[in-house]
């Protein structure tokens, strides 16, 4: 590995050890006052975050790093990180209440003093470690480096080369490290990050190639290329021909002094393509081709330019292997393709891009106009862009924005006539040359001077007329060619009465002589009809077939056709067998049947130009038609599991395509893709009982199954919201746009598992839709027998819209102003690009190099901003996700951008306590405004740009000129950081938020407090008006958005939904949409007019932090941190009653054998006996002094036992509710007690090292267990009650004779600290898991361990089956692959088990049942078919199975 790869890592640990050892240590404060404010600048929720970012870092490097010491130092260094996670979590449980002096101590609350120790003791010899491996290791091969590289140091970041610096001269790297502050979190790490070379970059790059090619190739249009099997028929220029307009081409490409850019332009039928694939392939052999891309309108994909550059980047990389790292590195980071060396500056790349004007959105080609000619700055190579199109206006328009040094222009009508009359005059010779060739008894001198010369003059310098007319004549091998050339010369005529009479135009537009042409085609495949009789329905399928091949979206085969259509495959045949001349149509089985020029299509579809009305197109009629087509194909071939995937769980990216192709042939394909862009040009059809109500009546969810097998779910969200636009128009479907509506809320909550696992519509999706709404109502029957009816979502207004796609904490969101675009950033350092309407993830912007804090687009939509904490602002193209502009210059995080109004200025503002100035158009730094005394948190214009906003860390809000950049006067008011700004739309108040927890309305003019907004409970830390300004929307750390009235201050409305503090709001441009987003990773679309609470289910208003199902599984109890335990009823999924009493958090709760009592107990120090049929509290036992950790009842319910912080056991007689005996004896924190199987024994463990042993009938302690050497926090009984094992943070479990009080061996524990033990039924084999995640099992007799498993996360429970052959733990069943356990009993499958793994209800270890991320578990239980959820938000929500009807398989 290379010195500074081992430096990267260095870097890593340093930062570890450094806050790990901070973390544990006195002098870091954990201290809340009594109302639960934070008296200091770190709690657990920073603490948190800050370890699993390094964590993260840590896993990274250690998977490539190729060393071995350095690998095991990163994997010590994440086992650690987990063990303090695992203690972070159950701090944040257990003591959320209590006033902390130091996280030392808050984590000797659910650790011992040892633990702590150890802990501390590990990281201490972990910098030892990498001292050692430092000093010995790097010193040499640091110094080796520098010789061959003196500049090593060149280019590094500060952190990196002081480390360098004291390996090198032997002084204690961590000081140096810890003296930069290479330990912080925000721009430090950033700088560590940037400290690693470019040479590490490609190194990492070079590691993951194959992936790398993989994404590449996804977002690669195999058809764009000019050698594509598309494009492989297509002409090009004949010998002799375009002579001079192809050297002209060539001697510009050739040029280095010459422009950048080179316009060819032409009206239709020109030439243009024919001359781009001649002059493309003259560059590709000439070994100077960069990348080509034909665009193609109708073809999919290539009318669109949302793959445009990264089809020209696979390209590339294919063209010149040494630009391969910096292609996939620009994919990741967006680095200087420039930056690649000396070896490319001699030779001139050219990239083509034909047809510009067949891209379909106009702000798409004057964008990639736009970038395109940036290119002229890359001074490393030397590039050249050839582009052909129509003279469209937002072309011209385009290049006239542009320096003219930067472009050529040539426009074909102006090169004279007698050129192209020469050109046309070569290519006829050429052709009849090879027409003579194939033919006997044609002479030689066929067709003459003078025929030849006439059809030049007819072609009137188009040269698709001449291709046209001699493959008319080439491809008719049934008639003599002189006869058909007689068909375009003056005086021959084969057209009968009925035809066109061309005398009847009055004038001749441009296209006459083509027309013409055309319409002799036409005439001439029409020539044999016997009977005339016959002729009306022979132009009536020919309108049929040929009018669908130009309307069709996407080319089909003639088979796909036929089936389409509904007629036979030899009349599709029929019809096009004299039509070779306009149409291709290969005779190779399922080639697409293609238009060989657009102007056959504007021929047909246009009545001025085809007046014969036998062929003329009705393109309305014709839409009508095949939407009709696509919906009877669809309704005869859709149904639920169209592919037979049994299995609910199955994604579709392992269905292979050519199941899915056997299924879904390409007729149906088309059908559901295009239906309803066929219907919205003719949508007579969209009413109430029609043909489109009847199939989403019956076919809806299919269509989403088959769209979900595709891939194409983002383009059904589409055209749903397309069905609902039409019918808001219409008066005649009021049963049928309530349906719409429906749908499109069906698609838009489920679309991300319906795209996923397509069989999950006919379980998560329906179960989580409104019960009474239509798609559940209507589509109920097509659920799987196996999900119960049940009843959790009362309306869509309850259940936003989720997107999920970032892997962190999502930091700000915003609208484009067209409100096309929907942007959020988040600390996975990308830039997430959404569709709003259809929640489509666009792309993610890859370039920043640590966490994304905001973002903002430019007023037209054209620049998108987005600030980091890497220290820049980096400018965006948002609708090719092209970067632009990287503007650096703060010197500490980027928390805020935003662009004034007339597009004139972008602000940022930093940590670095200023706010800067921009011209976003050049990236030119304009002003630095200075003043605030703590980091500027926010800034934002007013609607006329005359102000300027800036909120500060330092309590204040400060108002500027922005054009000068002077200071105006500051608002002070709030009592603490002032997080967020924004002006109302008419300028009128300023709204301001901050940790103070209030949002402040102020006169920007006057300087004054308006009025003060008080709810929320924790810090606001976002804030947005409505484009109207009737609506505030606020966001805060309580995970609550709450709406205001802005002109009374009135409360409005309080929306609940995430799951951890949100921070950021926006709302869409016209209103509609408003999104939120939170540290849950997720971002939420809501109804800003509903303006409601997500309630979908009567429960808790906190964290259920525990849940326990009765013994005879009739009831579920449920603990909450709101202070209450709910009593339900899993088969009605009902609430009963509420238990009411503890005055602080519930943490466990315990039904007694009998399922007649129920105990909860409390932070409170109580314990209380409830009636579980009744609800009522029958007592309520006090007398502990502390937390209590534990309950048990004992095996005939006449005791219950309880542990406690505070020492000691308590038993209690639960009849009465009497305390019995205070069991003394524990010298520290008891955490758990147990009963023997029969009654006679209980044991207690203890944080001071001991077991107790105890005889709960007269309370008398019969031993103390006393060989661990570290805290004791698990126990367990065998079966035949003969042992006891007890699991200690010593990293041993110990077994136990609890007769005699002796111990009967140790099982040494390889990794981690075992937090739970089991025995099997028979007492033959022990299990313990650990800290670490993994899983041991002994022999008992033998005391050998005979499996490790791996478990990958903390287990909190454990037990085996009742074969005795599997492990069940939270999280399912493990396989450990046993021997034989006892006398005739072998290894067998498990019993399936219904359990929950992480988003999915898992059962006979398949997914089988999605959990939306509302109702994703915090806590879970199961009994028999019956799983209770309890989440965050303090819902519970039950789901009732079939088990004996979920299909089971491989």
């Amino acid at each position: 590995m290379e010195a500074l790869a081992a430096i990267s890592l260095v870097g890593s640990i340093i930062q570890f050890v450094d806050f790990g050892s901070k973390l544990i240590s006195k002098s870091v404060q954990l201290y809340r006052s009594s109302d639960g404010v934070l008296a200091e600048n770190i709690d657990t929720e920073v603490a948190t975050d800050r370890l699993v970012l390094l964590n993260n870092k840590l896993r990274g490097p250690a998977n490539t790093a190729g060393e071995v010491a350095l690998e095991n130092l990163c994997i010590s260094c994440s086992n650690v990180a987990v063990e303090l996670l695992g203690a972070l979590d159950k701090l944040k449980v257990q003591g959320g209440q209590r006033r902390w002096k130091s996280i030392r101590k808050a984590i000797r609350s659910v650790w011992s003093k040892e633990d702590v120790q150890e802990i501390e003791k590990r990281l201490a010899s972990l910098r030892e470690e990498l001292t050692l491996h430092v000093v010995v290791d790097l010193r040499e091969r640091i110094c080796q480096a520098k010789l061959e590289q003196p500049d090593l140091l060149k280019g590094l970041d500060v952190v990196t080369q002081n480390i360098i610096l004291a390996i090198e001269n032997q002084h204690d790297f961590f000081q140096a490290a810890v003296h930069t502050q290479i330990a912080s979190i925000g721009a430090q790490v950033a700088d560590a990050r940037a400290g690693i070379t470019q040479e590490i970059k490609l190194l990492k790059l070079d590691e993951n190639l194959a992936e790398q090619e993989r994404r590449l190739a996804a977002l690669h249009i195999d058809d764009a290329a000019f050698n594509s099997r598309l494009w492989e028929h297509e002409p090009r220029c004949l010998p002799e021909t375009r002579v001079d307009l192809l050297q002209q081409i060539i001697t510009w490409s050739e040029d280095p002094s010459g422009s950048c850019m080179f316009w060819l332009n032409g009206m239709a039928s020109t030439g243009k393509s024919t001359i781009a694939r001649t002059a493309t392939h003259v560059f590709a052999n000439q070994k100077r081709l960069g990348a080509s891309f034909f665009f193609s309108r109708g073809q999919r994909d290539l009318d669109r330019a949302g793959k445009f550059f990264t089809t020209l980047a696979a390209q590339l990389a294919h063209t010149l292997p040494a630009l391969k790292p910096y292609i996939y590195g620009a994919m990741a980071e967006n680095f200087n393709i420039a930056s690649s060396g000396e070896s490319l500056r001699s030779q001139i790349l050219i990239f083509v891009v034909d047809a510009l004007d067949e891209c379909e959105d106009d702000r798409d080609v004057r964008l990639i106009l736009q970038l395109l000619a940036e290119v002229e700055a890359v001074k490393t190579i030397q590039t050249r862009v050839f582009i052909t199109s129509r003279p469209e206006t937002p072309i011209r328009l385009g290049f006239r924005a542009m320096p003219g040094v930067l472009h050529h222009d040539l426009f074909l009508h102006d090169v004279p006539r007698a050129v192209i009359d020469d050109d046309i005059s070569t290519f006829f010779r050429y052709k009849f040359e090879e027409i003579r060739d194939e033919f006997e008894d044609v002479p030689v001198d066929w067709p003459g001077e003078h025929n030849i010369n006439l059809l030049v003059r007819r072609a009137g310098g188009l040269f698709i007329y001449a291709a046209t007319v001699c493959q008319f004549i080439k491809g008719d091998q049934q008639w003599p060619p002189q006869d058909l050339l007689s068909l375009f010369l003056p005086g021959d005529t084969t057209s009968d009465s009925s035809a066109w009479d061309p005398t009847e135009i009055t004038y001749k537009s441009p296209t006459w002589e083509l027309d013409r042409i055309y319409l002799q085609v036409l005439e001439y495949s029409f020539k044999k009809i016997e009977n005339e009789r016959d002729r009306p329905k022979l132009a009536e399928m020919f309108r049929k077939v040929v009018g669908s091949i130009v309307i069709l979206s996407e080319p089909l085969s003639a088979t796909a056709l036929a089936r389409l259509l509904s007629v036979p495959k030899h009349t599709v045949n029929i019809r096009l067998r004299h039509l070779h001349s306009v149409l291709h149509a290969s005779e190779s089985q399922g080639s697409p049947i293609r238009i060989l020029h657009p102007s056959f299509r504007d021929f047909l579809l246009d009545k001025q130009r085809c007046h014969n009305p036998q062929f003329w197109v009705d393109e309305r009629k014709t839409h009508d038609a095949l939407a009709k087509s696509c919906l009877e194909l669809m309704s005869k071939n859709l149904k639920r599991d169209m592919c037979n995937l049994r299995l609910p769980g199955v994604l579709a990216i392992e269905v292979e395509k050519s199941k899915v192709g056997e299924h879904l042939p390409l007729d149906v394909q088309y059908a559901c893709r295009y239906w309803v862009y066929h219907l919205r040009h003719d949508n007579s059809d969209l009413c109430d009982n029609g043909q489109v109500h009847a199939f989403l009546g019956k076919h809806f969810l299919h269509w989403l199954e088959a769209l979900s097998l595709l891939g194409n779910m983002s383009d059904g969200a589409a055209m749903v919201r397309t069905l609902e636009s039409v019918l808001t128009l219409k008066s005649n479907s009021r049963s049928l746009l309530p349906l719409v509506y429906d749908a499109k809320c069906f698609i838009l909550n489920h679309k991300f598992i319906i795209e996923k696992a397509p069989l999950q519509i006919y379980c998560s999706a329906l179960v989580f839709s409104p019960k009474k709404n239509p798609i559940r109502a209507q589509y109920w029957d097509q659920a799987f027998c196996w999900v119960a009816n049940m009843s959790i979502v009362q309306d869509w207004n309850s259940s936003p819209q989720v997107l999920e796609g970032h892997l962190d904490y999502v930091n700000a969101v915003a609208f484009s102003p067209d409100g096309q675009l929907l942007a959020s950033t988040s600390d996975d350092t990308t830039v997430g690009l959404w569709d709003p309407t259809t929640g489509v993830l666009r792309c993610m912007l890859k370039g920043h190099r640590s966490w994304v804090l905001a973002v903002a687009f430019s007023p037209d939509s054209q620049l998108l901003a987005s600030a980091s904490g890497d220290r820049t602002v980096r400018l965006w193209g948002p609708t090719t996700g092209a970067p632009l502009h990287i503007l650096e210059g703060h010197s500490e995080s980027v928390s805020v951008v935003a662009f004034s109004p007339d597009s004139r200025l972008l602000a940022s503002a930093s940590g670095d306590k200023t706010v800067r100035l921009w011209d976003p158009t050049t990236g030119a730094l304009l002003h630095t405004l200075k003043g605030h005394s703590e980091p500027v948190s926010a800034v934002a214009f007013s609607p006329g740009s005359e102000l300027l906003a800036s909120a500060s860390g330092d309590k204040t809000v400060r108002l500027w000129d922005p054009m000068t950049g002077a200071f105006l006067f500051k608002l002070e008011g709030h009592l603490n950081n002032v997080n967020a700004v924004a002006f109302s739309p008419d300028g009128q108040l300023l709204a301001s938020t901050s940790d103070d927890r209030t949002v402040r309305l102020w006169d920007p003019v006057a300087g004054v407090l308006r009025r003060m907004l008080e709810g929320h409970s924790e810090y606001v830390g976002a804030v947005a008006f409505s484009p109207d300004g009737q609506l505030l929307a606020s966001a805060s750390a309580d995970r609550t958005v709450r709406l205001w009235d802005p002109t009374t201050g009135v409360s409005c409305g309080t929306l609940k939904g995430h799951s951890s503090w949100v921070s950021a709001v926006a709302f869409s441009p016209n209103g509609k949409l408003f999104a939120s987003a939170s540290r849950d990773k997720m971002i939420v679309l809501w109804d800003p007019a509903a303006g409601v609470s997500r309630c979908t289910l009567e429960g808790h208003s906190d964290w259920v932090s525990a849940v326990a199902f009765s013994p005879d599984s009739q009831l579920l109890a449920s603990a909450s941190n709101d202070r209450t335990v709910r009593l339900w009823d899993p088969t009605t999924v009902t609430s009963g009653d509420t238990l009411t009493g503890h005055p602080s958090w519930v943490r466990v709760v315990a039904f007694s054998p009998d399922g007649q009592l129920l105990a909860s107990a409390s932070v409170d120090r109580t314990i209380i006996l409830w009636d579980p049929t009744t609800g009522a509290s029958l007592h309520t036992l006090q007398g502990h002094s502390d937390f209590i950790n534990a309950v048990a009842f004992s095996p005939d319910g006449q005791l219950l036992a309880s542990a406690s912080d505070d020492k000691t056991v308590r038993l209690w007689n639960p009849t009465t509710g009497g305390p019995l005996h205070t069991l003394e004896g524990h010298s520290d924190c008891v955490n758990a007690v147990a009963f023997s199987p029969d009654g006679q024994l209980l044991a207690s463990a203890s944080d001071d090292t001991t077991v107790g042993l105890w005889d709960p009938t007269t309370g008398v302690l019969r031993c103390m267990l006393e060989d661990h050497l570290g805290h004791v926090n698990a126990l367990a009984f065998s079966p035949d009650g003969r042992l006891l094992a007890s699991a200690s943070g010593d990293k041993t479990v110990r077994l136990w004779s609890p007769a005699i009080g002796a111990s009967c061996g140790m099982l040494k524990v390889h990794s981690g600290r075992p937090t739970v033990v089991a025995f099997s039924l028979d007492s033959h084999f022990l299990a313990s898991a650990s800290s670490v995640g993994t899983i041991g099992i002994w022999n008992i007799k033998t005391k050998e361990m005979i499996r490790e498993l791996n478990a990958s996360n903390v287990v909190s429970e454990l037990s085996f089956t009742n074969d005795g052959l599997h492990l069940v733990i939270d999280r399912g069943v493990l396989k450990p692959g046993l021997p034989i356990l006892s006398e005739g009993q072998f290894q067998s499958d498990p019993p399936p088990h219904l359990y929950v793994n992480g988003h999915w209800v898992v059962y006979d270890k398949k997914n089988i049942f999605w959990l939306p991320p509302s109702y994703r578990a915090y806590c879970s239980c199961a009994r028999a078919n019956i799983l209770a959820l309890g989440h965050e938000s303090g819902q519970v929500t039950f789901l009732e199975f079939q088990l004996n009807s979920i299909p089971r398989g491989a």
